[in-house]
């Protein structure tokens, strides 16, 4: 697959090899400018090799990367001035201040300002003055998406970056790098969590042992995706009647009964369905997000 000349990462037959240990196998992968992409899988399916790879950080056994049209290796001075890395382990010195660290982690680039540092501290609600060493784990991370989104950059590389974070944070994380791929940033970040990657990606790859198994569309995904789904009637006589009224419904599988509720699988559009249920009175309903790679696999 090729993105033409808007690719900010084209990399062909990319391989890294541990010896025994897994690394990743031929990925061909394509990033664009403006693009987010997430990678998802399962721990050790490569994702952060292949991030690493991508900076000169390790070297391939074999393939090759571009990086906003540089070889990652004998261009990487070049890559890792354009671009941001924000690891999934930052060690930051405990001594030093959130300010302090800011500085030290971006003192090469020049058109940092200290009203966009301050800015986003404000969005993520941190305390730059507090030593790195009182801060707590939510903090730390929150430091670490400081020093990732403050400073202007072609490409983030950004490796788990809401872990530890809690939900309301997630959202304006996702806002943040929203606003960073709409000025042209390429984004390419890894996570686990499939509610985070539909609000902020734009398409998914998905690997799966070392290879990349499969790269799509977030909506295309969504709409492929196999949910499960509970609902319960108002009046308990009518199990078995909501029961027979969507047991037939394109896309709804594995009916059942379980208590007080009607149980559900359902792919694709759900209009139907909340159509076909609307005359009885439902006191409860609730449709859970299939996984990710669940829903690639379906």
């Amino acid at each position: 697959m090729g993105i033409g000349t808007n690719a900010a990462v084209e990399a062909r037959g990319l391989s890294k090899s541990y010896g025994r240990a897994r690394g990743i196998t031929g990925v061909d992968l394509d990033v664009a400018s403006g693009e987010v992409l997430a990678l998802v899988g399962a721990n050790g399916a490569g994702k952060t090799t292949f991030m690493r790879l991508l900076l000169d950080f390790i070297r391939p056994t074999s393939g090759a990367v571009k990086v906003l049209g540089f070889d990652s290796v004998h261009d990487s001075v070049e890559v890792r001035r354009r671009t941001t890395y924000l690891p999934g382990e930052l060690v930051i010195p405990s001594r030093i201040t959130g300010e302090e660290a800011v500085r030290r982690f971006t003192f090469a680039r020049h058109d940092l300002r200290a009203d966009q540092v301050r800015a986003i501290a404000e969005r993520i609600h941190l305390d730059l003055s507090r030593r790195v060493g009182d801060l707590s784990k939510g903090n730390k991370q929150k430091l670490g998406l400081v020093i990732a989104l403050a400073p202007r950059a072609d490409l983030l590389v950004l490796d788990e970056p809401t872990s530890g974070l809690d939900p309301l944070l997630q959202r304006v994380f996702g806002d943040l790098v929203k606003e960073r791929a709409a000025d042209g940033t390429a984004i390419l970040l890894s996570s686990h969590v499939m509610s985070e990657v539909e609000q902020i990606a734009t398409r998914v790859a998905l690997l799966r042992d070392g290879r990349v198994a499969v790269v799509d569309d977030i909506a295309a995904i969504r709409e492929r995706s196999r949910r499960r789904g509970r609902l319960r009637p108002r009046d308990p006589s009518d199990l078995a009647a909501v029961a027979d009224a969507i047991r037939s419904l394109p896309g709804v599988s594995d009916v059942g009964l379980e208590a007080d509720v009607v149980t559900f699988a359902c792919t694709g559009d759900m209009d139907a369905l909340l159509k076909q249920v609307a005359s009885f009175g439902i006191a409860a309903f609730d449709v859970a997000h299939a996984e990710l790679e669940d829903a690639f696999f379906a």
